[in-house]
């Protein structure tokens, strides 16, 4: 009961109060001489001090970093500085020139990086980009193993509403006579033109230029009717014609222009003829009838081509009351078809309805007429029984 009472102590408390005051001391006294640089060995056993460290649960170090700097089986190294033995530095380590060099180029990469950045940020137009994006710039760009990956993004075509819209309400304005399109805000424009429509207006303005002055006046092409030197230049550049506007509409016969489908039912040219422009040149124009572009010869080039093919203006009129002739004689052979399967069609109904009643094939009908019927004061109709039909009589 005596060990339990405050302030009294057993033996084993005692021995441990006392070992834990002799190692402070000891602590203290070794804290002293590190501090004048001296070094004494402990007195204290080593088994003592291991034993002490168990009992009271606490670790202490039994050996000081100038015994581990002074120890001969601890090497420290260093990448950039060397450390002698003793834990002194010896020497700092020179950079090379190619390192250098290695550390300004990242240096000034970085600082492009920062640059792109801010301007970046700056930038309130998403239509205007750096010269240089980000994504490319890299550390050690100089190296053969680095790549640079360069994709592009992908950007469709522009999309027109006149073509997926035909009547845009929201353009539209009530002029109190139905709702009509605004034409001024119908225009296409520069921004919404596709590559193919550019193409086509570049490729018209194209055939309307004029031609450039001529630098030598004796070979100056000339006209071949009148010879005067205001040559066409629609009919130059595109068919190789020379021809000034005088004679043009002076002489519609040799050069106006015809659509295909004048060539083919005047000329009797075929599709393939009039497609290779080696033998007949031809301009395109938008066609106001149709969605097709208008293609248009000269009259004078097809002709010469029509009188090769056919032999002459004769043979081409013969060729051209043949083929009418063939086409009346198409028109009655398909007319006397029709009719002749009508009358079988009629000569099966008019049998069948024979051998319903019970009639011969041969025998000749006689009608039986009904009582007259007045239609009015000077007129009646009678209806045959048998066969049905009607006749109306005027009794004077």
């Amino acid at each position: 009961m005596a060990s339990h009472i405050r302030g009294n102590l057993t033996e084993e408390q005692l021995k441990r109060i006392e070992a834990n005051r002799k190692r402070a001391l000891e602590r203290l006294q070794q804290k002293k001489k590190k501090d004048a640089g001296e070094h004494v060995p402990s007195s204290t056993p080593k088994s003592t001090s291991t034993t002490t460290t168990k009992e009271t649960g606490s670790y202490s170090p039994t050996k000081t970093l100038s015994q581990i700097v002074n120890s001969d089986s601890v090497q420290v190294s260093s990448k950039f500085v060397e450390i002698e033995t003793d834990g002194s530095v010896k020497k700092r380590r020179v950079l090379t020139e190619e390192q250098r060099q290695k550390i300004e180029q990242n240096r000034l990469r970085a600082i492009e990086i920062q640059k792109n950045l801010k301007q970046r940020e700056n930038q309130k137009d998403d239509s205007t980009t750096s010269s240089k994006p980000v994504d490319n710039i890299r550390l050690n760009q100089n190296r053969p193993d680095s790549v640079v990956s360069s994709t592009k993004k992908f950007q469709p075509p522009p999309i027109r509403k006149q073509d997926y819209i035909e009547f845009d309400f929201a353009t539209m304005k009530d002029t109190k006579g139905g709702f009509l399109q605004d034409e001024k805000t119908n225009n296409q424009g520069a921004d919404e033109q596709t590559l193919q429509d550019w193409k086509n207006k570049q490729r018209e303005l194209q055939k309307i230029r004029e031609l450039p002055p001529p630098i030598d006046l004796q070979n100056i092409p000339r006209c071949r009717e009148c010879q005067s030197m205001e040559v066409d230049a629609n009919l130059m550049t595109n068919f190789n014609v020379r021809a000034c506007r005088k004679c043009i509409k002076a002489l519609p016969e040799k050069y106006s222009l015809l659509t295909k489908t004048e060539c083919k039912e005047d000329y009797l040219l075929t599709e393939p003829e009039l497609q290779d422009t080696t033998l007949l040149p031809r301009i395109e124009k938008p066609n106001p009838h149709g969605y097709s572009r208008m293609q248009l010869f000269v009259r004078f080039q097809v002709e010469e081509f029509a009188w090769k093919k056919w032999g002459g203006p004769e043979e081409l009129d013969k060729e051209w009351e043949r083929r009418e002739e063939n086409k009346v004689k198409r028109k009655e052979k398909k007319y006397h078809d029709q009719l002749r399967e009508m009358r079988k069609r009629t000569r099966a109904e008019e049998y069948t309805r024979k051998l319903r009643d019970g009639k011969s094939l041969g025998e000749r009908h006689v009608h039986d007429w009904s009582s007259p019927v007045n239609i009015d004061k000077h007129t009646i109709k009678r209806r045959c029984i048998d066969c049905g039909i009607e006749t109306e009589e005027v009794v004077i």
